[in-house]
């Protein structure tokens, strides 16, 4: 659920020249959580965690990654690139330590976050995750166009550019038809949950944010499909993993692969569930990355 109370973003300049934007949600005053969006997607998807963290004193940060949101592009970056960008607003906002979740596409990003900060980073939370691309049959039990789309991002990343301009003409030129193309992707679980009015209307704020910049909507699908950068049995940060079985776009057996790699995993079952079902678990799982370790 969200509350009424619509972050307005705040920017820093980077030392490199570029503008981080990034918006806070529930209780200013409480633990800081730092809210990692997916792919593509932008941080005002973060508005619907508003009124769970309120109720769990958590403080919710939740920044925009290159060329998502107010923040400004980095072409050719790369993952680790981003944990730079996530460590000048951390130092920025005087962060010792904080926690971390994300969902879908942003799984990466956090992982590398936790594995070059173990000493940062208490808990780790990943929502709805994808897993590295080029594990044999990992996409099997994808739908068909997600499963296209991963394909292309491994085998014809020229073609990611002209596929995402699309998405982004028809997201500027429609926000009422972008909205519903995107959620006929979306397993019938989901779409319940979507069609919710308070979920709605933060789908359709978030889609200018998403869709602004083709060449970084781009840049995500490569990053997913390329090396991520890291290891992950180096991962140590005990790193929390919720899965719906129903979900075939981040599949439980993307879930599974991470849970097996990493040192420290714990994984959290819904057999019932796709992604937005966890809408109505936030409190729970912001709880549980407070006060539980794997």
């Amino acid at each position: 659920m969200t509350s009424t109370d619509n972050a307005r973003p705040e920017t820093i300049r980077l030392t490199d020249g570029r503008t981080l934007a990034w918006s806070t949600y529930g209780d200013r005053d409480g633990v800081p959580i730092v809210a990692i969006h997916g792919s593509p997607d932008s941080a005002t998807v973060w508005r619907l965690a508003d009124t769970a963290a309120r109720a769990c004193s958590v403080r919710l940060i939740a920044p925009n990654r290159p060329g998502f949101g107010a923040s400004s592009s980095k072409p050719g970056r790369s993952i680790l690139d981003w944990v730079d960008d996530l460590d000048e607003l951390t130092d920025h906002l005087g962060l010792e330590s904080y926690r971390l979740l994300a969902i879908s596409g942003g799984s990466p990003y956090a992982l590398a976050a936790a594995w070059r900060h173990p000493d940062r980073i208490p808990t780790l939370g990943l929502l709805s995750v994808i897993a590295p691309l080029d594990v044999p049959r990992i996409t099997a039990e994808t739908s068909p166009p997600i499963r296209f789309t991963f394909f292309v991002a491994r085998r014809l990343p020229f073609l990611l550019r002209p596929m995402a301009a699309a998405m982004v003409r028809t997201a500027r030129r429609d926000v009422d038809a972008a909205a519903e193309r995107l959620i006929k992707l979306r397993p019938e679980a989901d779409r319940a949950v979507i069609r919710r009015p308070e979920v709605m209307a933060v789908l359709k704020a978030n889609l200018p944010n998403q869709f602004r910049n083709a060449d970084s909507i781009a840049t995500e699908m490569r990053n997913a499909a390329r090396p991520w950068g890291f290891d992950l049995d180096a991962v140590t940060v005990p790193t929390l993993i919720w899965q719906g079985g129903l979900d075939d776009v981040h599949t439980p057996a993307m879930a599974d692969h991470l849970a097996n790699r990493l040192r420290r995993a714990t994984l959290y079952y819904k057999p019932d569930y796709a992604t937005f079902n966890f809408v109505d678990d936030l409190h729970d799982i912001l709880d549980s990355l407070i006060t539980e370790t794997a």
